[in-house]
């Protein structure tokens, strides 16, 4: 399994929601068609008669499509970054879309994701954020993905945005109710019932 990270601000728009929204990521150029149905050798002619790209970006634009059509797998991770938010996805096949059309604003060549869950940048590892400093539009993470340390990452953002999510579902009248609950427990003749109540006190008022 690979990772990868692509750029979410594509021909001067910011594809996030969009990609979030509709389950998948992409790249431009949707003017070559169906990547495909297209032999590779026959892209840089394409690219060459439909775009003006000098002989540097051409190069780096080939390696870009046969990176998404070709190297990316079903199964592989994709990482995409919305300000302080990092995204991770569980990659699909390639398909072209051109329902909407094939001009180049829009986003035709792309891939299927499963989004996993988010995590704060600040928690990434300098090895990930180092992906943030590529110019590429599509850059694979070159260690073994297990030096990423998304899952665990994801297991504790995860933890955290369910703990936030009960708390802010439980009124501070419920709250009080509970502690006074707790308060009448610790005048129990039964001591392990008193030691759990202030056990229970006690993380209440852990900072």
């Amino acid at each position: 399994m690979n990772l990868y990270y692509i750029q979410t601000i594509l021909q001067g728009f910011n594809r996030t929601t969009s990609f979030l929204e509709d389950n998948f990521i992409g790249i431009p150029w949707s003017g070559l068609g169906n990547l495909e149905l297209t032999p590779p050798e026959q892209w840089k002619e394409q690219l060459a008669k439909r775009y003006s790209l000098g002989e540097t970006e051409l190069t780096h634009t080939l390696a870009t499509l046969h990176m998404f059509a070709n190297l990316m797998q079903d199964g592989d991770y994709v990482l995409i970054r919305d300000e302080e938010w990092t995204y991770v996805g569980d990659i699909g096949d390639y398909y072209y879309d051109d329902s909407l059309g094939a001009e180049d604003e829009l986003i035709c060549h792309r891939r299927g994701i499963t989004w996993l869950g988010r995590i704060p940048y600040a928690e990434l590892n300098d090895k990930v954020q180092a992906l943030w400093n590529t110019p590429s539009i599509l850059v694979k993470f070159e260690h073994p993905v297990s030096e990423a340390q998304l899952d665990r990452a994801l297991a504790v953002s995860a933890a955290a945005e369910t703990s936030n999510t009960l708390t802010a579902n439980v009124d501070e009248a419920l709250i009080q109710a509970a502690l006074q609950v707790l308060k009448e427990a610790l005048e129990s003749e039964e001591e392990v019932l008193r030691v759990r109540a202030a056990t229970a006190i006690l993380q209440y008022t852990k900072p």
